[in-house]
């Protein structure tokens, strides 16, 4: 009982203490001036997440907020008041796991020598789509739902608009816009597509034809008006190349070609300015046969701060790889995972994690990379067979499970602990850091909010 009434008297403690500091500050500033040099003494606590209150001790801090400027790394903080020599602030969303505070005042801008951590926490929400309904796409996110089992991969746009591909191998399908800000959906695409991606140079969207020479151009600003564009060979061409059978794409900013991935284990690439496919080299990893949609369980894309290292994710192989583009004699090198050894997918206790050559996979689908303010460089993998999203901290190689339940299907929302998926396929990362998630089975679009 005595330990229940002093975990209940704490935090009153704590804030009768803190209201008291900022009085004794009021009183002190009467009459006085902070004109003098910025000194920092402490702040605290030296951890927290989005919205926590941060306290900054120090001298001449002044009592006008809007001259203030509080940094977490490179985001600001927001500072909901200013005492004199006491600053009270919330923390941002995702400035990195490892913050450097600064505090800057006119001219004058210090930074404290110890760091604070961020406290990442993630939760899952349902966006749209109903568990057992059939499709029903335009409209409000209320009333969208997708067939089971026929959502693919997707990506966002700078707007936070998530696309997802959806379709059954051999039957139609399309490309869907999910809109949060504008509560709505939208079909673009009434073909089968196998990929999309988001354009930062054009500003649009490409999407991959299924078994034909299409690359579908989506521009969001006119509508999400669609211009097809048409994969051509070398005249005359130096090897044949299999586009009718593209998988999936990715753009490289450094030499400014697309790359391409066929469902016969090509790699080749190609210039929007006129389509021209080269051959670069087979597939070492792809484990598949042309015939099987499991061809096209591969996504690719190119590392944001090395960007000429394309890696890209077999999912019937159980391997993402990885290679250098500008070098066309490197091999394509495991990065993570055991080729054609697959997690249980059964075991609910199975040790899948681990260092990255060391985990384990099944049927590994669309990746996606983010880099935060400090450096900080993750790798989030839809990794449909474990029920499971996962996560590559890339800066030291550990893999580690975000949220969903080990083998265990479903479709519930709520904390890491709490969340289920079923066989999530797509990943997309908007501005703010969120991830949306494609879940297969259950025809649903999940969203991951890290904060």
């Amino acid at each position: 009982m005595k330990k229940k009434i002093t975990q209940t008297l704490l935090p009153i403690v704590m804030g009768l203490s803190l209201i008291m500091q900022f009085a004794c500050s009021d009183d002190d500033k009467s009459g006085g001036n902070y004109n003098g040099p910025l000194k920092l003494t402490t702040f605290y606590p030296d951890s927290g997440y989005l919205s926590s209150k941060i306290i900054i001790e120090g001298e001449n801090l002044g009592t006008d907020a809007s001259k203030l400027s509080v940094y977490f790394n490179k985001k600001k903080g927001y500072i909901s008041q200013a005492s004199g020599n006491i600053l009270m602030v919330y923390a941002p969303k995702l400035p990195g796991d490892t913050c450097i505070i600064s505090v800057v005042k006119g001219n004058d801008s210090l930074t404290f020598d110890n760091k604070f951590r961020y406290i990442s926490r993630f939760t899952v929400e349902n966006v749209c789509g109903k568990t057992g309904s059939g499709y029903n796409i335009g409209g409000d996110l209320a009333s969208t739902t997708f067939e089971a089992w026929r959502l693919k991969v997707g990506c966002c746009d700078p707007e936070g608009n998530y696309y997802s591909c959806y379709s059954s191998f051999g039957n139609n399908g399309g490309l869907a816009l999910i809109s949060e800000k504008k509560n709505q959906s939208k079909k673009i695409i009434s073909e089968m597509v196998n990929d999309v991606m988001y354009h930062n140079v054009t500003e649009k969207l490409y999407a991959v034809g299924t078994q034909k020479n299409v690359i579908y151009e989506i521009d969001p600003s006119n509508d999400w008006k669609v211009k097809r564009r048409y994969l051509k060979p070398q005249d005359p061409p130096a090897k044949q190349i299999d586009y009718n059978s593209t998988a999936c794409i990715a753009y490289c900013t450094t030499d400014g070609y697309f790359y391409g991935r066929t469902a016969t284990k090509q790699l080749f690439r190609f210039k929007l300015e006129d389509m021209v496919c080269e051959y670069i080299k087979n597939d070492v990893y792809n484990s598949t046969t042309p015939e099987t949609e499991n061809s096209y369980i591969v996504s690719m894309m190119f590392d944001p701060t090395e960007p000429t290292h394309l890696y890209t994710s077999y999912g019937a192989s159980s391997v993402i790889t990885m290679q250098d583009v500008s070098k066309p004699e490197s091999e394509e090198i495991i990065y993570a995972g055991h080729l054609n050894v697959r997690a249980d997918n059964t075991s609910t206790t199975q040790v899948i994690n681990g260092y990255r050559t060391d985990c384990l996979f099944n049927w590994n689908n669309q990746m996606t990379i983010i880099v935060d303010e400090s450096g900080q460089k993750n790798m989030y993998i839809a990794d449909a067979g474990t029920q499971t999203i996962r996560k590559i901290d890339m800066n030291t190689g550990m893999v580690t499970t975000v949220v969903g339940r080990q083998n265990v299907k479903g479709n519930q929302s709520g904390t890491p602990l709490e969340a289920t998926f079923n066989w999530p396929k797509g990943v997309g990362l908007t501005a703010e850091g969120d991830l949306y998630i494609s879940d297969c089975g259950s025809g649903c679009v999940r969203k991951l909010s890290l904060r």
